[in-house]
């Protein structure tokens, strides 16, 4: 068992080196320079200048990936750009709706689910069976984002 948790320890400690690194390149990759947009329409040089230097921006990409790294593991997300607010503090406020829309979805997933299920085991190879196949695959190839719109009360 314990063998088994060092084994499973060795895959995942590379896997999330290399998946941070991935994030960070994307946003490596975003267009523009973040000191300019924050400095806002005046792009005042020092302004943009402290920025960098806040930032790190004035720093090889390593040591920039460290100082995100270490951010990243402190619990650190950064500052939201366009509302000025912790990151970390945006997502508690919205976690718990979000929670609760999953917990919903689940339930209705399991019981329309389950419901076909069972019709589909007990009336095998019938009108009812085939009927919750159909439903069932209507199910999984509707585009969600589809699904969602169509959804939407019309007042």
């Amino acid at each position: 068992m314990l063998n088994y948790l060092v084994q499973r320890l060795a895959t995942i400690v590379p896997t999330l080196f290399f998946v941070s690194i991935l994030i960070f390149g994307l946003q490596q990759l975003l267009p523009g320079d973040p000191a300019v947009i924050l400095a806002g329409e005046d792009r005042d040089p020092t302004v943009v200048a402290h920025l960098h230097q806040k930032l790190h921006l004035d720093e090889p990409l390593p040591v920039r990936y460290l100082y995100w790294a270490g951010g990243v593991l402190r619990g650190d997300l950064g500052e939201s750009q366009r509302i000025q607010k912790p990151v970390l503090e945006l997502i508690m406020e919205k976690l718990p709706v979000t929670l609760e829309l999953a917990l919903i979805a689940i339930v209705i997933a399991l019981s329309i689910g389950i419901t076909a299920g069972i019709v589909s085991a007990v009336y095998k190879d019938s009108a009812w069976d085939y009927a919750a196949n159909v439903f069932a695959l209507w199910g999984l190839s509707t585009p969600n984002f589809w699904l969602g719109i169509m959804l939407i009360p019309r007042i």
